[in-house]
């Protein structure tokens, strides 16, 4: 991993992905870019404000976000650049990483309910556009390291060029136990399912350089299998290749999801899924 992308708006939240994106960098050895996109006021944005106080404007949110770069470089020990731009923050975001070759996106995630819902149309509409991984951290989710990782494993969702390096990549620099975490649609609720072996020979051929464990339950909401295979397992992190158009947002969005997701707590990395359609 090379290059981090921190999207801030200055938010708590978006200073606690920061903070989580900084010691992630940290281990794995990679520069980090903070990446701010704001939008002009309805004045400015009609020639209402003078050009000299748009400059201003202009001026003192670069300077904020250079100062914040600057703090960030000298408390990690981390190469930090910074970009700003006025405009759109999914476009602009979405050019930015694929100009950069971005390795990985970082952002945060507001904990209040009604935030939490504007936020997640944000979320699911950068996954959607980015074509690099995203690392979605809940806003009062403090870096602790990462021991255990969950894979939320669907076979459907894994073309031949889908490796999972990123995940093996932490998985490996943070030592971190990996368990392949399957939800059964088709089986009882709750019931602990045998790992069919057609499962452990497609995993194995992936993961093969990487330890990991395996574990299925039976539950008719796929959201809710993964909400008690988190908690089951005790997970640090997260991780999902999108198997549809729509399962982020059964998985971030609806009223009994949003708050077994809020509660759980825990940071997801999505991996993008080049046959999603």
């Amino acid at each position: 991993m090379n290059t981090i992308i921190i999207a801030t708006d200055y938010s708590p939240a978006a200073n606690n992905a920061l903070q989580y994106a900084a010691n992630l960098a940290s281990v794995v050895k990679a520069d980090l870019v903070l990446f701010n996109s704001y939008h002009l006021s309805p004045h400015a944005a009609n020639g209402l404000v003078s050009p000299t106080a748009l400059e201003q404007m202009i001026d003192h949110n670069n300077s904020d976000l250079q100062k914040l770069a600057n703090e960030t470089a000298r408390k990690y020990g981390l190469k930090v650049s910074w970009v700003s731009k006025a405009s759109d923050t999914i476009g602009e975001l979405s050019q930015f990483a694929a100009d950069r070759n971005a390795d990985l996106v970082v952002m945060g995630m507001e904990t209040n309910l009604i935030e939490y819902e504007l936020f997640g149309n944000t979320t699911t509409a950068a996954i959607k556009r980015l074509n690099c991984p995203v690392l979605v951290v809940p806003g009062d989710v403090p870096f602790k390291g990462i021991q255990k990782i969950l894979y939320a494993y669907e076979h459907t969702c894994l073309d031949q060029d889908n490796h999972l390096d990123l995940m093996k990549e932490i998985a490996r620099k943070f030592a971190a136990e990996l368990q392949v975490f399957h939800v059964d649609t088709k089986a009882k609720a709750g019931a602990a399912v045998a790992v069919e072996d057609e499962m452990i020979s497609a995993v194995d051929n992936l993961l093969e350089d990487v330890d990991h464990s395996y574990s299925v339950i039976g539950s008719s909401k796929i959201g809710e299998g993964i909400v008690k295979g988190v908690e089951a397992f005790q997970a640090d992190l997260l991780v999902i290749v999108p198997h549809k158009t729509g399962f982020l947002e059964s998985l971030l969005k609806g009223s009994n999801t949003r708050s077994m997701t809020l509660k759980t707590r825990v940071p997801l990395l999505v991996l993008p899924n080049a046959n999603m359609n």
